[in-house]
């Protein structure tokens, strides 16, 4: 069962086999409260998915914004470099854990300036794809709400 917010895992849709997609942290250089976020400062989200390692192909983690009340609803950042290789020689059936990382820059303009009466609250999900969709091998965490100025 997935449980909502920060760190935050789901189980990986894939057949017997099964799997797990966890968001571990989100590091925000400007401190406490932690959900409140400057974005002028930047800020990181990392995790890990943890699949069988007899799979091969690749994964894409991006994370998505909700803006409460507002018109933004989309994509913040991504991180296309999950690579999934079999091991050689091969071993074992078991789980590999492989780690992600989206880093929001310092100054990004990813989300759209404060506007009068806008709220600034966002709710944040992170969907895990593999092999872009192309599978049904997936899985996603509702990360919360975060007020992000």
């Amino acid at each position: 069962m997935a449980r909502r917010g920060v760190p935050g895992t789901n189980q990986v849709q894939f057949n017997t086999a099964g799997g797990q997609f966890s968001v571990d942290s989100i590091t925000d250089p400007n401190g406490a409260p932690s959900n409140v976020i400057d974005l002028d400062l930047g800020f990181v989200i990392s995790g890990t998915v943890t699949l069988p390692n007899w799979l091969q192909g690749t994964g894409t983690v991006t994370v998505y914004a909700q803006e409460i009340g507002g018109p933004f609803n989309g994509p913040i950042g991504n991180d296309n470099s999950l690579k999934f290789a079999r091991p050689v020689p091969p071993a074992e059936p078991s789980t590999e854990n492989y780690r992600w990382t989206i880093t929001i820059p310092p100054g990004s303009h990813v989300l759209p300036d404060p506007q009068r009466g806008a709220s600034q609250v966002y709710n944040l999900v992170a969907v895990f794809v593999f092999d872009d969709q192309l599978t049904d091998i997936g899985a996603f965490v509702d990360m919360g709400k975060y007020m992000i100025d």
